[in-house]
């Protein structure tokens, strides 16, 4: 679910749905997108679906549950699947431990499935599962020169250095968080995470502030992991066996 529909409709964008939430897909030109990211930098506000998980047993919880071991320090994060009884995949989702909570992207349509589920089989142990899509805004950064976009407006830390790790920070007024991804794109891309009510504030900074960057939509999006060979839930993930493939 878009928390910035007025800001992408100011800069001329048409929307779509995927996974059963409202996307930016496009601004008009998305092959002028695409050239924009890998040769300079654009920005696109990510359709997640986002889980909190809570309490004393969170890590112990979530790491018997997926593919990957879940971290257990502040600030460092993981990729992982989810999968049936069978072997086959339900989501892929990233994992960031943001110290006295978990903080899980997943697929939009999978988030309130795997809070359901997960919820059935806490037991006795000390762990809440919450849905918060609406409370996070997500804005991708990707492009040839991410890094120095993210360099030009963060305030209070250094973009971070390992991939999949955060850190904390502002750009101008607004607390944010600023993950390193791990170049789905074939370029450098980073994360920007806040809170639902600075969401249009931090866009507008991504965009405008600093070394300017695009708006793109789904549809460039799509282009781009295609052309890095980046495999995606919904049309290559779902529902298939990890060790095929490959």
């Amino acid at each position: 679910m878009t928390l910035v529909a007025g800001v992408h409709e100011s800069h001329g964008a048409t929307f779509e749905e995927r996974g059963g939430v409202r996307v930016a897909a496009e601004y008009g030109r998305p092959d002028r997108a695409a050239r924009a990211v890998r040769n300079v930098v654009g920005t696109i506000e990510m359709g997640y679906g986002v889980l909190t998980v809570t309490g004393d047993d969170r890590v112990e919880f979530v790491d018997n549950a997926v593919s990957n071991r879940v971290p257990h320090e502040d600030g460092a994060s993981c990729y992982a699947l989810l999968c049936d009884p069978q072997g086959r995949i339900e989501t892929d989702l990233h994992i960031y431990n943001a110290g006295e909570r978990l903080l899980l992207f997943t697929p939009p349509e999978r988030a309130a499935p795997v809070a359901e589920d997960w919820s059935e089989k806490t037991f006795i142990q000390d762990v809440e599962i919450e849905v918060a899509t609406e409370a996070f805004g997500v804005f991708g950064v990707h492009g040839a020169k991410a890094t120095e976009k993210i360099a030009s407006v963060l305030n209070g830390a250094s973009t971070p250095e390992e991939h999949l790790g955060f850190v904390r920070g502002t750009m101008g007024d607004d607390g944010v968080t600023v993950i390193r991804g791990d170049g789905l794109t074939g370029e450098e891309g980073y994360e920007v995470v806040c809170t639902a009510d600075v969401a249009g504030s931090v866009f507008d900074t991504l965009i405008n502030n600093g070394l300017n960057a695009a708006p793109f939509g789904y549809r460039t999006w799509d282009a781009l992991t295609l052309e890095a060979g980046t495999p995606l839930f919904e049309t290559e993930l779902e529902g298939e066996i990890p060790n095929v493939l490959g």
